[in-house]
């Protein structure tokens, strides 16, 4: 048990010191307590009414599953399309998003492991 929890605390100091993947330029980290994210669209300017897809590297314990979604909090609604996530490791794409109209967004990636379950939230505004 204590080796568990040691194991917990030396993860979450990962998290907190996770730097920029090499060869990344753009993006934004979202910063957790079990994990911390990289994430970038592609394209590089999120466009409105049209698909694109992120990668993300992940810092902190192993994961079993990343979900990815759109929320609009201004508007109380989300994406109308489910995205597709490739998880490989603590890397990941998430293909098929679509922030369909203008505004105030949050992407939200919800990562789950043994270590437990997280909500990484980063916000974007489209114009």
């Amino acid at each position: 048990m204590l080796a568990a929890a040691l194991a917990l605390i030396l993860a979450a100091g990962e998290a907190a010191a996770c730097a920029r993947p090499q060869g990344w330029t753009g993006g934004a980290s979202i910063a957790g307590e079990l994990w911390t994210a990289w994430w970038r669209p592609e394209p590089a300017a999120i466009p409105v009414g049209a698909h694109f897809s992120i990668r993300f590297r992940l810092c902190g314990p192993p994961v079993d599953r990343v979900r990815v979604r759109g929320w609009m909090p201004d508007h109380r609604h989300g994406m109308n399309y489910r995205p597709a996530v490739t998880l490989n490791g603590l890397s990941g794409t998430a293909e098929g998003l679509m922030l369909h109209m203008p505004g105030r967004w949050r992407l939200i990636l919800d990562v789950r492991g043994a270590a437990g379950r997280e909500q990484l939230t980063a916000e974007t505004v489209l114009e």
